[in-house]
């Protein structure tokens, strides 16, 4: 079964998937870990973002297996446990640029589908219910009103930056709002099939229950 969780930035998808699969016993598969662990393995071989032919002759030639440890997910590079690597700031900036790239995002989706023969998932993101399992067996569009995610994004960095003020992060959530929705590759639409879930006014729990009420209602 996949459960499909797609949504705007700091509506609270992430931690909802998670929750999700720890509530049915299914397994939540971070897709930002694998965009990671590719942009790893370019950086590692010193290829340039721009070279569309390495990058596909570097995907074809390298195994990338997802295994689960503990309910954590590690992605393995050509046997290489990558966990060190995928949290460093370089590599998620890389990973950012390279999840625009066609080939990447095709490599990413055809491991998505492999996983997800074998095991019942949850998988969130921008364009999972859209692009990657348009077929997805349950469909969730995760949102929040730009104010609300404005202040649970201020809260969660204002500790880290005393200088940045609420409405520089209502700004920089409104203009990454533009460029999801805008992209030419795989922009963040709301699936027509989607149970929307606006946890505006909701706890965790009350939409974590939302989704999990709709779940077992079939």
């Amino acid at each position: 079964m996949v459960i499909a969780i797609d949504g705007p930035a700091s509506a609270g998808k992430s931690t909802l998937a998670v929750m999700t699969a720890n509530s049915l016993n299914f397994h939540f598969l971070n897709t930002g870990m694998i965009f990671r662990a590719i942009a790893y393995a370019i950086n590692k071989n010193c290829i340039d973002v721009n070279d569309d032919k390495q990058i596909k002759n570097l995907l074809n030639s390298t195994k990338i297996e997802i295994k689960f440890i503990d309910k954590n997910q590690i992605v393995y590079v050509n046997g290489e446990d990558t966990s060190n690597y995928v949290s460093l700031p370089k590599i998620a900036s890389l990973a950012s640029l390279y999840s625009q790239n066609p080939i990447i995002r095709e490599k990413v989706s055809s491991i998505q589908h492999e996983f997800a023969k074998k095991y019942n998932v949850v998988i969130e993101g921008r364009d999972i219910g859209t692009q990657v399992f348009p077929n997805a067996d349950y469909k969730f569009f995760v949102t929040a009103s730009l104010e609300e995610r404005a202040k649970r994004r201020y809260a969660m960095l204002k500790n880290n930056n005393n200088n940045l003020t609420l409405q520089e992060v209502k700004d920089q959530l409104q203009e990454r709002d533009y460029n999801d929705i805008h992209r030419k590759v795989s922009p963040l639409i709301q699936a027509k099939d989607a149970i929307v879930i606006d946890t505006s006014n909701d706890t965790v729990e009350q939409s974590l229950n939302k989704i999990l009420n709709c779940v077992k209602a079939r």
